[in-house]
């Protein structure tokens, strides 16, 4: 099991996109994927075509007893998602965020070689948790604006060295601001190769397969943002899959 933490700098910065179109990507490319949602907001599983108001609630809290029984939701072959819910304020407790997930594993049993990847909102602080297990591997996406850069150098100055199985992911980039560009050679020299060597690119197309409660890889299989996403997941299969 590859088990990647994906998660924002701040809020808005993409990550359940990114979450969903890396999904579509490692499917392209023949590995199986588990999407878990741990966003309260439940966007992730509209990506996967589910219904609005699919009320599973696996984030509950009586959810360890071994009563509960967690299904995941399969998507198409080699792809499943676990959604959040829509009852996020009966029982949950974002402080059992990482028990819950436990004991979600436990019970889906993905295989050795399944990438699963988490949707974490960027409040909730799961880093000396799940830092603790050996296979973690950790996103950390962000936006080429200042907002994000001011948020880059508080974790640089209080994390040194930095973590080699953290990595940092460029969203939504315009290459035509020279903001953006001038952010992106400042985040190479200082990251180096924690930074991840592809970008994704600004594309409306993202948008356009939420509205149409798709993954991008069906909806816009041959737009730039997919191609990003394509480059990613090889990254991941590189990286994570063979450290």
């Amino acid at each position: 099991m590859h088990l990647i933490a994906v998660q924002g700098l701040r809020g808005g910065c993409g990550t359940t996109s990114i979450v969903a179109g890396l999904t579509s990507a490692l499917a392209i490319l023949h590995q199986p994927v588990l999407a878990i949602d741990l966003c309260p907001s439940n966007i992730l599983s509209l990506h996967f075509g589910l219904p609005f108001d699919e009320p599973a609630d696996w984030t509950a809290r009586d959810l360890p007893s071994p009563a509960r029984k967690i299904v995941a939701f399969r998507q198409r072959e080699r792809v499943s998602v676990l959604p959040f819910g829509r009852h996020p304020t009966q029982g949950y407790d974002p402080q059992c965020a990482v028990d819950l997930l436990e004991h979600a594993l436990r019970q889906l049993t993905p295989s050795s070689g399944t990438f699963v990847l988490l949707n974490i909102p960027p409040h909730l602080n799961l880093l000396s948790r799940l830092d603790q297990r050996p296979d973690i591997h950790w996103l950390h996406v962000l936006e080429a604006d200042p907002a994000c850069h001011i948020l880059l150098n508080y974790q640089l100055y209080d994390n040194q060295p930095l973590p080699r199985n953290h990595h940092w992911l460029i969203n939504r980039l315009q290459p035509s601001r020279k903001l953006s560009h001038d952010l992106l050679e400042l985040w190479r020299l200082a990251l180096g190769q924690l930074l991840v060597p592809c970008v994704i690119h600004e594309d409306e197309a993202v948008r356009e397969a939420l509205a149409r409660k798709q993954l991008l890889g069906e909806s816009a299989p041959h737009c730039l943002a997919m191609r990003d996403f394509l480059a990613l997941a090889n990254w991941c299969v590189n990286t994570v899959a063979s450290p």
